[in-house]
């Protein structure tokens, strides 16, 4: 196996950090989602929900998203974090050996729970699975805006005060564009809300990345993502929806210089159907009051295990006011 560019150190920083991060936004006893493989008597379940890694940065999307499966009354596992990496970043950083067998590993946990289909949350997941690695033929998969759209009729929305919706979104890909458009399907179909089309640009690739933004520069992709949240306002829109976790990571700080909300377009559909969890990485980001976030989270890095000072570094590097 080649060894790879990247020092395994970094791995090592990388997925602690997402540790330490979640686990200052919830405790071992909140969670009902899988963050360790499974070894002996494993539970059929007739979907595997994969959240993926970073997502756990964003924990009231999983809280969201489990919610809203549990309402469709599924036989469902969720999983995610580093004992489920998919690889990409890996691959990524010249692993290509590692990254393979991360994933084939990955998938080999999956199957463990005899699935009927995997729904994957995370758009690199989904990416490698399918573009980079082909494993169609191994296992059924799709995304969550997919499964979600295919199972509309079990969704129950309420009506909504009225609002106005501009949906974020990505494309250059088959499976980009469908994403987008069952996001925008799942929006349009909520009472109460109008959804705008502001349409998006090609050079925000496959999500929003600090990749994607130090290859363009900041300024240039500054510029270009703050002209979509004003053409938004523009059109009327008093929310820009995002459609990915990297996303509104990005772009919920635009709530503090413009008249707009910010929010994941899971968000809009959980609360249709009465489902609420508070945005904590949205508060901290406009917040950047680091005593203030440490008091508020350190029963949870208290119940995790996390040392108080190890959280309050992740609290600065990631939610210091800037």
């Amino acid at each position: 196996m080649t060894q790879g560019k990247t020092d395994r150190g970094f791995y090592k920083k990388y997925f602690r950090e997402i540790d330490v991060v979640h686990g200052l936004q919830s405790t071992p006893e909140d969670r009902d989602w899988l963050l360790s493989t499974p070894q002996d008597d494993v539970k059929q379940s007739d979907i595997v929900l994969y959240l993926g890694c970073n997502v756990l940065r964003t924990t009231h999307l999983v809280r969201t998203v489990m919610d809203i499966f549990k309402l469709l009354d599924i036989n469902f596992a969720a999983v995610g974090g580093k004992s489920y990496c998919c690889g990409i970043q890996h691959y990524q950083r010249g692993d290509e050996d590692a990254a393979r067998s991360v994933a084939a590993i990955t998938a080999a946990n999956f199957q463990k729970f005899n699935p009927q289909q995997v729904v994957m949350w995370c758009p690199s997941c989904i990416f490698f699975y399918d573009d980079m690695m082909d494993m169609r033929q191994s296992f059924d998969f799709n995304h969550v805006t997919e499964y979600l759209v295919a199972n509309l009729d079990k969704l129950d929305f309420q009506p909504q005060p009225e609002t106005t919706v501009a949906l974020h979104y990505h494309t250059g890909r088959p499976q980009s564009d469908a994403e987008a458009k069952s996001a925008l399907t799942l929006l349009s179909k909520l009472p109460g809300v109008t959804v705008v089309d502001v349409g998006t640009d090609a050079r925000f690739g496959r999500h929003c990345t600090p990749a994607v933004r130090e290859t363009m520069g900041a300024d240039e992709w500054e510029a270009m993502a703050t002209g979509f949240v004003e053409q938004a306002i523009g059109l009327g829109a008093d929310t820009f929806s995002t459609l990915y976790h990297g996303c509104q990571r990005h772009m919920c700080r635009y709530e503090a210089d413009y008249p707009v909300k910010v929010e994941h377009y899971l968000t809009l559909v959980g609360r249709a159907l009465g489902i609420e969890h508070e945005d904590q990485h949205k508060k901290h980001v406009l917040s950047g009051d680091i005593d203030a976030i440490m008091e508020e989270t350190s029963p949870c890095a208290v119940a995790n295990g996390i040392p108080l000072q190890e959280a309050r570094q992740v609290i600065e590097k990631n939610y210091a006011a800037r």
